[in-house]
């Protein structure tokens, strides 16, 4: 099993899920021209992609979604709730359920339910015969469900959205800030770090999602994740880019041109 971050945050946000049998997309949250360019770039063309995965449905998650399916024939899967927020017409459509397993090709995903503010969000635990993958990108506080999976993961994808600092001191209005802050909102780097005690030994690699421009630092995440991990642990610790390629098992984060 192969994940690819095309890049995440408040922009945008999709992961390509791929193995010998399938490549599947979770979420489209980049526009359509870019997320074509970005699976060609992975050596997969138009109507390659086995099945597209969306999370909830909020603008960074689903920006590009209707534009692509022109150039995908695959179903899109979701919760109930967020199939009836996203109204797809003319696209074939498979409800997700929490807690049950769905199996495209040799990858299997559990849909998780979290804690944010929109229809019926979840997070994704992603297996295949010798790894296992844990998503979690937009979630206002951690579950015993969603530690039980990042237990058993070698990657976790984890929200790790801002500093409560900055965000306290920063420019948004204070509606904003108490919805971020909320139950329902984003994860802080305190939130992240204190998830990540949940991580299993066989963690191998720990990526970090969603990081605010504004309110946040890639080396303000690392350090209070790390500080959480241990500097005994041997898990490649990483802050996703907003816009750029990372993947598992293999590279460092690059810009999108290379």
């Amino acid at each position: 099993m192969e994940v690819v971050c095309f890049g995440s945050g408040s922009k945008g946000n999709a992961f390509l899920v791929r193995s010998r049998r399938a490549a599947v997309l979770v979420d489209a949250g980049f526009g359509p021209r870019a997320l074509r360019d970005s699976l060609l770039r992975c050596g997969i063309g138009d109507h390659e992609l086995a099945a597209i995965l969306v999370t909830h449905e909020h603008s960074d998650h689903v920006r590009g979604l209707v534009g692509f399916l022109r150039r995908q024939s695959c179903p899109v899967l979701a919760t109930s709730g967020t199939l009836q927020a996203l109204r797809l017409e003319g696209v074939r459509q498979l409800p997700l359920h929490p807690g049950r397993w769905v199996e495209i090709g040799d990858l299997a995903f559990q849909p998780v339910p979290v804690a944010h503010d929109a229809a019926e969000p979840i997070g994704l635990t992603i297996a295949s015969a010798s790894a296992r993958a844990a998503l979690f990108t937009d979630l206002g506080s951690v579950s015993d469900a969603v530690r039980a999976e990042l237990r058993e993961a070698h990657l976790v994808i984890l929200e790790a959205n801002h500093d409560r600092d900055l965000l306290e001191n920063g420019p948004y209005p204070s509606w904003l800030k108490r919805r971020i802050a909320s139950p329902y909102g984003h994860l802080s780097n305190d939130d992240a770090a204190e998830a990540a005690r949940s991580c299993g030994p066989q963690l191998r690699a720990l990526w970090l999602a969603h990081l605010s421009e504004e309110n946040n630092r890639p080396q303000l995440a690392r350090s209070c994740v790390a500080r959480e991990l241990g500097l005994h642990r041997d898990v490649r610790l990483l802050t996703l880019p907003q816009r750029g390629f990372c993947s598992w098992p293999a590279d460092e984060p690059r810009s999108p041109q290379g």
